[in-house]
Formats: structure tokens, sequence, C-alpha cells
């Protein structure tokens, strides 16, 4: 680890370093208001106390003397957004600590999105949170993403008509039930006994690709997301919210696998067959 990196991270270990970034990142101020502040959030921290700590941090360049005090540098805002994101994610520690396998496969700016998570709802019980996602999908206005294992057979007939006014779909599947997906598409199909230009708008309006992760999603219109991490050995909560930076993350996550997914033909030829 560098010297320097491993000095910062020493450093803000210790009380109220954090603090005095979290404060400084709202504006600058002058030592006096510094200390009054850090005073007020129960920081016993004495005169001396306070000039070693901002003497520290400006010399790991995380905060700089100004003509009117002190205030924080574009490292510091950095650091800050980073220690700040790890706290809020933190609050997940035991959800978060056996999924090893999605720790792997998120890359760095994902991970720190995680802390979106406080955004959203927490519902532990998953046929409630199917219900309430269903509850969405089927009002979709334009366009719906998944990462999905598994859909009740019912939703599919729904989809097709769905398809049919125009709603787009894009569906990452895993491995093991993409074959499951596909027949009970076709059969929807067939069950609508659709034409062949309305066979053609579905399967426009539809995108299938496939790839095997460990966690499931569905963004309803950039509006509403829902997010659960698949762990073999539990049932794990479901997260659902409507906050902006909550589908956001959700957004950059899907496509972020989508891009990565491989795609699907869907076997058009198979539609006819009883």
């Amino acid at each position: 680890m560098n010297e320097s990196l491993r000095r910062m991270m020493k450093e803000l270990g210790l009380p109220n370093r954090f603090e005095i970034l979290r404060f400084l990142s709202c504006n600058p101020a002058n030592f006096s208001r510094i200390h009054d502040y850090m005073l007020s959030c129960g920081c016993n921290v004495s005169e001396g106390g306070l000039s070693k700590c901002l003497r520290t941090l400006t010399n790991l360049n995380l905060v700089e003397r100004v003509s009117d005090g002190y205030a924080i540098t574009g490292l510091g805002l950095l650091v800050l957004d980073i220690l700040s994101n790890l706290e809020r994610i933190f609050a997940f520690k035991d959800e978060l600590v056996d999924a090893h396998e999605l720790m792997e496969l998120l890359p760095a700016d994902l991970k720190l999105g995680l802390a979106n998570l406080d955004r959203a709802e927490v519902e532990r019980d998953i046929y409630k949170a199917v219900r309430t996602a269903m509850r969405e999908i089927v009002h979709a206005k334009k366009w719906r993403c998944y990462v999905c294992r598994v859909l009740e057979c019912d939703a599919f007939g729904m989809l097709v008509r769905d398809y049919l006014r125009g709603v787009r779909d894009r569906m990452i599947s895993s491995t093991d039930t993409l074959e499951s997906k596909l027949k009970l598409l076709l059969k929807a199909i067939r069950e609508e006994n659709l034409n062949d230009d309305d066979v053609k708008a579905v399967l426009s309006n539809l995108e299938i690709r496939v790839l095997d992760l460990p966690f499931q999603l569905a963004i309803v219109d950039g509006r509403v997301a829902f997010f659960q991490i698949i762990k073999a050995d539990k049932t794990s909560p479901a997260y659902i919210s409507k906050d902006r930076e909550f589908v956001e993350w959700a957004e950059r996550l899907f496509e972020h696998f989508w891009k990565i997914a491989k795609p699907v033909k869907i076997p058009v030829e198979k539609i006819r067959v009883p």
C-alpha cells in the first residue's frame, strides 16, 4: 500500500478527523467556527487538539489554508464521499458479509452505489415484495428492465399484451431458467392467437440476454426499482424504492451487465407449433 494512503487511513481512523472534513465540505471556516462546531457535536476537543487535527489534515492535503481559515480540498471531498458511502453501506453489513459473489462482480463505482440501499424500503416478506413488484410492472407505460430467474406463468400473457401496446422489455435471464422462459413466452404468444404482424410487434419489443448473476433486479419506466441479492442458503430481503438516486444506481447496474450478457435468439419458428 502507498505510504501516503497508509498514513491517511491511520489518521482518519482517529476521532474528529472525519467530522472536521464533513463540516468543511459545506463552506470554508475559521478556527473558532470549527471549534464551536466540534463542541456542538459533542466532540470534546481542546483548541490545541483541534490545531493538531487541522495541521495533520493539511499535511495530508485533505484540508488547505485559505484567507478566511480552512477549506476542504478536492482530494478531501473525494475521501469524504468514499467514507460517507462506506458509512451508509455498513448499515447493511449483515446482508453483505456473505455476498462474496456479488462483490467479485461489481465494479468499484457500483459497489459504492450500494449505499443507496438506505434510500429503499426493505421488504423481508418475499411474497409481498413480488406482489408489490408485479403491481408496478403491470402499470408500465414505456419500458422495463429485468435481471430475473423466474417469472410466473401467468405473467407472460400480460407481457405479450404489453408488447402489443408498445411497452419494451430487456431481460437478463439465468442460464438454468432460460429454456423455461422461452417455452412460456412462445406458449403465451400462441394462446393470444396473434397474426404475423402482431408476432413481429411482440418480438420487436422484447430482447433477452443470458448471464448468471447473484441478484434479481427490476426497473419500471425509470421511476421505481427492485433489488434482491440471491444467496444459496437463505432468503434475502428485497429493496424497493422510487427514490431517484436508488433508481439511477439500479439502471447503471443493469446497463453494466446488459453489455456483458450474451444475446439470445428467440426461436420464432416454434411459435406456430402446437
